[in-house]
């Protein structure tokens, strides 16, 4: 209770005078007096405060070292959601910018950056695709980055898809999509990466809306900086071949399975001769059992890259389960549930002869969220999580407890 009056109090402070200083209220005050940008030009802005019992996920012991590990942080966005029909064509896009500031850890201070745009284009009666690209600038986590300092971390995306139907019930379809992560703190810049993966497959589609495929993809990652170590330095670069099937499955009106998997081999470019192989998949299972109730629950086994440990790629595997629960129009319960297993693979530096058991770890994480909306264009929001996380000293992965929580105000004109 204490920490929820807090949170209002704060919040009020914080939607008053970060606001004012930013100038947001004037902008988005301006784009709400003109009705021409109800219908292309969104505007909203959102404010928040947050608690956090362990912001750098220090161990225990680690934790007795210091005074606290806890922190408050305040953050105030705005920004503008665009859509804009064009004949047939789609365009979207979203423009948003926060500040965020910390009571005790003020060196964390940042100013955060999301912008994005989509083309959803159409030619003839049996092309479409999109074409698009976003940036994100926001602080990078703090579990696998043992550093107090602020890192933060630029994602970039660019993407290209398209697909032809050439018959009736089958379509014909490609994509390539670039991502990047770059890092602003020099410490860091060695998990700087570059991923470019091109995909081509087939699908049936059932009249039901059902479909099933076959698509291969290849993903290759490069990094810019090399690892160093008393060995030398070493590329951490990779490539991964995937051959796997894709099941879009409506199995009722309220129960909805997606499915991709096959086999994926993974090869580092520091080691040629050694790849590791096998079977990748993803389960994601929708189910609306009563109108207000929705279930989503995933399941995978999936090579993913590493950043910040002394590990450049992993094997994952884990399950989720969310639920919303609308107890009105205007009251919404939130809950997630995620556990996840990592089988690191040796960075192209590390020692290679340490035991599969001292090369894993397992995280627990679990939200809880209640949304109301008092008025159509109004929606508060208040969450709590706890996170838990066997670490492995081999790979320099922290074990760790977290607990926090979070309330929200947003507003859309």
């Amino acid at each position: 209770m204490y920490l929820l009056q807090n949170c209002i109090k704060n919040l009020r402070t914080v939607s008053t005078l970060s606001l004012r200083r930013a100038g947001l209220a004037a902008l988005i005050g301006s784009l709400y007096s003109m009705p021409a940008f109800s219908d292309t030009l969104k505007p909203f802005v959102s404010a928040s405060i947050n608690h956090d019992d362990n912001l750098f996920r220090l161990s225990d012991a680690q934790l007795r070292l210091v005074d606290s590990g806890a922190d408050i942080y305040r953050s105030v966005i705005g920004g503008v959601n665009f859509e804009r029909p064009i004949g047939r064509q789609v365009l979207t896009g979203l423009t948003s910018f926060s500040s965020t500031k910390f009571d005790r850890n003020d060196q964390l201070d940042y100013t955060g950056k999301d912008l994005s745009g989509d083309w959803h284009w159409f030619v003839a009666a049996h092309f479409e695709g999109h074409i698009g690209a976003s940036y994100g600038q926001a602080l990078a986590p703090f579990s696998d980055f043992h550093t107090v300092q602020r890192n933060l971390r630029t994602t970039k995306k660019q993407y290209a898809d398209g697909s032809w139907r050439f018959h009736p019930s089958w379509q014909w379809r490609t994509s390539y999509i670039r991502y990047q992560n770059i890092y602003d703190l020099p410490s860091q810049r060695v998990n700087d990466r570059t991923e470019d993966s091109v995909t081509a497959g087939v699908d049936y589609l059932a009249k039901s809306g059902s479909t099933i495929g076959f698509q291969v993809r290849r993903l290759k990652g490069r990094y810019p900086y090399t690892q160093s170590s008393s060995a030398g330095s070493f590329d951490n670069g990779y490539v991964q071949d995937e051959a796997k099937m894709n099941v879009l499955w409506q199995i009722t009106g309220s129960t909805q399975i997606l499915f991709l998997g096959g086999w994926a081999r993974r090869k580092q470019n520091a080691f040629p001769d050694r790849a590791d192989s096998g079977t990748n998949a993803r389960l994601v299972v929708n189910w609306t059992p009563a109108k207000r109730v929705k279930l989503v629950g995933q399941a995978w086994r999936e090579f993913a890259a590493i950043d910040g440990a002394l590990i450049d790629s992993a094997l994952t595997t884990g399950a989720s389960v969310g639920t919303t629960w609308d107890f009105s129009e205007k009251i919404q319960a939130l809950l997630n549930l995620k556990h996840e297993t990592r089988d690191f693979k040796p960075a192209s530096n590390a020692n290679v002869s340490l035991s599969s058991a001292l090369l894993s770890d397992s995280n627990k994480l679990a939200s809880l969220g209640l949304v109301y909306k008092p008025l159509r264009n109004l929606t508060l929001q208040v969450n709590a999580f706890r996170e838990q996380r066997s670490g492995s000293a081999a790979a320099g992965t922290n074990s760790f407890k977290a607990n926090g929580a979070s309330l929200n105000a947003r507003m859309q004109f």
